[in-house]
């Protein structure tokens, strides 16, 4: 193993290891929202890890909650299949950096395979971010209808 090859492993873990951490642990999703449902009362918090709480009364508003809580959830699924994608992508990535070390060489030529991999991060990241921007939308929509009420 080459110290390039060691570089890439560790700066390919070092990302993975700060967004799985963020998205797991800190509840982080785009959207910078989650909440907590208690028996009376829906908890809404922005941030990662100073969390600035509003908290919003159920009754009443149980609608307004239940769309919020979907599109939550939409916006978390979106971005835990983004955490795949980038996990499968961003070492293909990295390794258009050291074409001595990437995957089919033999095969395929630098020019396609970097063509290929930028291809596949377009078409995705096309069809992501409005996806991101549509969720993240609803949930600000909900979020402002819940504090006016």
């Amino acid at each position: 193993m080459t110290k390039k090859g060691i570089g890439l492993i560790s700066a390919y873990a070092l990302v993975m290891v700060v967004l799985f951490t963020a998205t797991f642990a800190g509840e982080w999703n785009p959207s910078n929202y989650s909440y907590t449902l208690n028996e009376d009362t829906l908890t809404i918090e922005e941030g990662l890890w100073n969390k600035e709480q509003v908290e919003i009364e159920r009754e009443g508003n149980i609608n307004e909650i239940l769309m919020f809580q979907v599109a939550v959830s939409e916006e978390r699924q979106q971005w835990r299949l983004d955490l795949g994608v980038i996990a499968v992508l961003l070492p293909l990535l990295m390794f258009i950096t050291a074409p001595g070390q990437r995957p089919f060489r033999k095969y395929l030529p630098f020019k396609w395979y970097t063509t290929v991999v930028l291809a596949i991060l377009v078409i995705y990241t096309a069809w992501s971010i409005p996806a991101h921007l549509s969720s993240i939308d609803d949930i600000q929509r909900y979020i402002s209808l819940l504090t006016s009420s």
